[in-house]
């Protein structure tokens, strides 16, 4: 396939960009998901949220995420065109460029790229949303992930608990709501999506990256008891959910998000006890109901830290700093 009479060459401005990015997809006739499961097949990176959210922008994705999302359409022959647009567009040239130079990959609008490959990213660009969070509901036992469904968080914002709620011996809990969740030796990470880089579990998972790249989705906490909490996640794609910690291979460990219907305060493994370090007053240890294991980090890397629950050893790397950010 071959983009026709679709000209990336010709995009005066971002909008206009991401508008052939849409017109291409059309043309291929593909959904999300497929368009997923063939940026897998050619051994790229591109979530059905991610390809839906760079979409509905009027924003420039960035050079990975245009790559893997033109291959997957089936214009494999295109695209180095498409980011010779995309790149022109980032340094800030509007008008159409001469075909005898192209200018530096200058990127004047995201982060700016380290040297070497390109690294896949889940989520490609931050997203700031205006959503709330909604309250847990008890269900039946059974295993879900996400499903691709409407927000109606306003339809239940009143049901967040008083953030002034307080753990016992009168140390402070973190406020509810819309949260970020911070590695406190690696305060640049933020709690958000990802996937596991080693490839053993493909589903989605709880990572830490660069907080200008965490959204979507909203991070926010849930009330359960005094210093318990949902950690939950709000999608504008995928919908809602809470973390849970998977207890089985492969995986085992991981903490990955299951579908609001499956999110139950009488399931230990996505109900999380908060609990003051002493260190700042928005620190925290991190654990999953009885349990005597704590989240921390697989490593630090700036790519994608993957969370995960180990044993507790009371070290700097299991302390997290929780701050609430603003409902809109």
């Amino acid at each position: 396939m071959t983009t026709g009479e679709l000209r990336p060459d010709d995009a005066s401005n971002p909008a206009e960009f991401v508008d052939l990015l849409r017109q291409l997809k059309d043309r291929s006739g593909l959904t999300y998901r497929q368009l997923e499961q063939r940026a897998a097949a050619a051994g790229d990176v591109l979530a059905r949220s991610t390809a839906a959210d760079i979409l509905r922008r009027s924003t420039l994705p960035r050079p990975e995420v245009v790559a893997a999302f033109v291959r997957a359409c089936g214009a494999e022959d295109q695209v180095e065109t498409w980011l010779r647009a995309r790149h022109r567009l980032a340094a800030g040239q509007f008008a159409p460029p001469s075909p005898a130079a192209d200018p530096p990959p200058v990127d004047a609008v995201t982060t700016p790229e380290r040297a070497g490959p390109a690294r896949p990213r889940w989520f490609a660009r931050p997203a700031p949303l205006a959503l709330l969070v909604v309250a847990a509901l008890l269900a039946t036992l059974g295993v879900g992930f996400w499903i691709e469904r409407r927000d109606d968080s306003q339809e239940r914002a009143g049901q967040l608990a008083d953030p002034t709620a307080t753990a016992g011996g009168g140390a402070r809990s973190p406020s509810a709501g819309r949260s970020q969740i911070r590695p406190a030796r690696s305060p640049h990470l933020c709690l958000t999506e990802g996937r596991d880089r080693t490839g053993q579990y493909t589903k989605e998972i709880a990572v830490h990256r660069p907080c200008t790249e965490a959204t979507p989705p909203d991070t926010a906490l849930v009330p359960v008891a005094d210093g318990m909490y949902f950690i939950h996640w709000v999608h504008p794609v995928l919908g809602k959910g809470c973390l849970t910690v998977r207890e089985e291979d492969p995986g085992r460990n991981l903490l990955e998000p299951w579908d609001e219907d499956k999110c139950s305060a009488s399931r230990s493994k996505q109900v999380f006890h908060f609990e003051p370090t002493g260190s700042t007053p928005d620190a925290y240890r991190i654990r999953p109901d009885r349990s005597e294991l704590c989240v921390g980090l697989r490593d630090d890397s700036d790519v994608s830290a993957v969370a995960l629950v180990e044993p507790c050893t009371g070290g700097p790397d299991q302390v997290f700093l929780v701050n609430a950010l603003p409902a809109d």
